[in-house]
């Protein structure tokens, strides 16, 4: 049976906003699918904590602390819900943490040795590794972009571009790109293309995966995932668009608007978010107190 219903009055009747109350059941559907999808289980109230704690890790491989939060808290709610509903006899979210938050923005964006940790390890692991992450850090693009990045898609003549089709939205845009990532993406395409492998020489996208012609998503994050694993440097995916954004703010003091359309956010207000200071700069400015 599917509670989604009841569940929305549930929220309702807590007085949770229109947008929370959105943003539960998306997060519960989600769920649903995944559950479907992994473990071929239907009944959400059949689960233990052993499968909403395998969720929370493959949330943390997509999304930073805080977002994780967010879904864990919506499942959290909905099985005290149902609890109290008396569908079932025990909640098995009771025991789930959620994630620590370290210093909310601060935390997402890499430091400049962090940065250069990051690539140094991508480097020795091969060339796609490293151009993988160079173009996540460098161009600001999302995982699922990447993912599709197909070969006709990427210029690399005298004004090198990226464009990113059907992104969020179902937008697309041209990206600029820097001559480190012109350079990567060219020894990674000479190296692909002398490949005797199937996959590399019929794909038609940019990064293969070793039995795919296309990198998943998930392969994606599991490349990160090992890159942390080897620097023990938190390398979840919004920390290389937080750091390619802070870079542009910091370095350049490009327009949020240009920022904005460069990210493909629909309103500059989400790009807003990458505009906070950083516990560093603010105190930067409070130690020239000391020269007055």
């Amino acid at each position: 049976m599917n509670y989604l219903i009841e569940f929305k009055l549930f929220l309702e009747n807590e007085d949770k906003s229109l947008n929370t109350i959105k943003s539960y059941l998306d997060t519960i559907e989600k769920f649903q699918f995944w559950l479907i999808n992994c473990y071929q289980i239907y009944d959400l109230k059949i689960i233990s904590i052993r499968e909403i704690k395998l969720y929370r890790e493959s949330l943390l491989l997509k999304f930073s602390p805080s977002s994780v939060n967010q879904k864990l808290s919506a499942i959290k709610t909905y099985y005290h819900f149902l609890k109290e509903k008396g569908e079932i006899n025990v909640n098995p979210s009771n025991n789930i943490k959620l994630q620590k938050i370290e210093d909310n923005f601060d935390s997402q964006y890499l430091t400049r040795s962090e940065e250069l940790s990051i690539l140094s390890t991508a480097k020795e692991m091969g060339m796609k590794t490293y151009a993988l992450v160079l173009i996540l850090m460098k161009a600001g693009i999302r995982v699922s972009e990447v993912s599709n990045l197909r070969v006709s898609d990427i210029l690399l003549n005298e004004n090198p571009t990226i464009l990113v089709k059907n992104s969020k939205r179902q937008k697309s845009r041209y990206i600029p790109i820097s001559k480190d990532v012109v350079e990567a993406l060219n020894s990674w395409m000479y190296e692909r293309n002398r490949s005797e492998k199937i996959y590399h020489q019929s794909s038609e996208f940019v990064f293969t995966s070793q039995r795919n012609e296309r990198l998943s998503e998930r392969g994606i994050q599991l490349i990160l995932k090992r890159i942390e694993q080897k620097t023990n440097i938190k390398l979840y995916p919004i920390r290389l668009r937080a750091t390619f954004a802070n870079n542009l703010l910091q370095t350049s003091g490009i327009p949020i608007n240009i920022l904005s359309s460069l990210m493909g956010h629909s309103n500059v207000n989400t790009t807003l978010r990458y505009a906070s200071p950083s516990m560093d700069d603010k105190r930067k400015y409070i130690n020239k107190l000391s020269e007055i």
